[in-house]
């Protein structure tokens, strides 16, 4: 089987999945409700797109890393907690191409979440009666959140990695919970720019990174990803 063969097939089952759309409705609360209380908290002037966009994708940034941590960690994990990993390892594929499409999927869904949020936020602010932006603006403060959004998909891997050693799902949801806890204690500290977990939204507030923050990050995520590989290359999958 091709590349395209094998992610055609992974892409049908994702979306026949209560879990895909599961995702884009849970996701869709998110910019509503920090739209509203954007919105109600601030000045009697009003707020601008401009502050409305900023103040609601800096939060909404982080939101989107335990959305794309549990996807990327399902993606894998639910081969082993459905017992359907023996069927997959059956079909005439090699395994990397199943991992680079189980990878591919993961990147086109989670940019879909982080659009689809973006569209949301953008809704609710329009029908809120948010004002006094332009559309150069605007575009240049979606750009940084869809970059932000990559960086933090980036740093999911050791999160697929996870699943794939532990067989499940599970373990990954709990590498999320011990990585908001220590995001919100070492930023606290000034440690932000290099906690990996912590980088991306660095950028989405600076637009920039150090040389230092940007090979932390490129080390986790390539880690994961070749660690993934990896596994699925030597580890036997039963």
């Amino acid at each position: 089987m091709s590349l395209f063969s094998v992610l055609y097939c992974e892409t049908r089952k994702i979306i026949r999945a209560n879990v895909f759309w599961l995702m884009f409705l849970v996701l869709g609360f998110g910019p509503i409700m920090m739209g509203v209380g954007i919105v109600l908290s601030g000045d009697a002037g009003g707020i601008h797109w401009e502050q409305y966009l900023t103040e609601l994708l800096d939060t909404l940034a982080p939101l989107g890393l335990i959305g794309y941590t549990f996807i990327a960690a399902w993606v894998f994990g639910r081969e082993f907690s459905d017992r359907t990993i023996k069927d997959l390892l059956a079909k005439p594929v090699s395994r990397p191409k199943i991992v680079l499409s189980k990878f591919l999927v993961i990147l086109v869904w989670c940019l879909l979440l982080s659009i689809y949020m973006f569209a949301v936020g953008f809704a609710a602010g329009a029908i809120l009666g948010i004002e006094g932006g332009s559309a150069s603006v605007i575009w240049s403060i979606f750009l940084r959140f869809l970059l932000t959004s990559l960086l933090y998909i980036f740093v999911t891997t050791p999160g697929t990695l996870l699943a794939n050693v532990t067989k499940g799902y599970l373990a990954p949801l709990g590498l999320i919970l011990i990585i908001v806890i220590l995001s919100s204690v070492l930023a606290s500290f000034g440690f932000a720019p290099y906690f990996p977990w912590t980088i991306p939204s660095v950028f989405q507030g600076t637009g920039s990174l150090k040389l230092s923050s940007i090979m932390i990050l490129a080390y986790t995520g390539v880690a994961g990803i070749a660690g993934t590989f990896a596994w699925w290359r030597f580890a036997e999958q039963r």
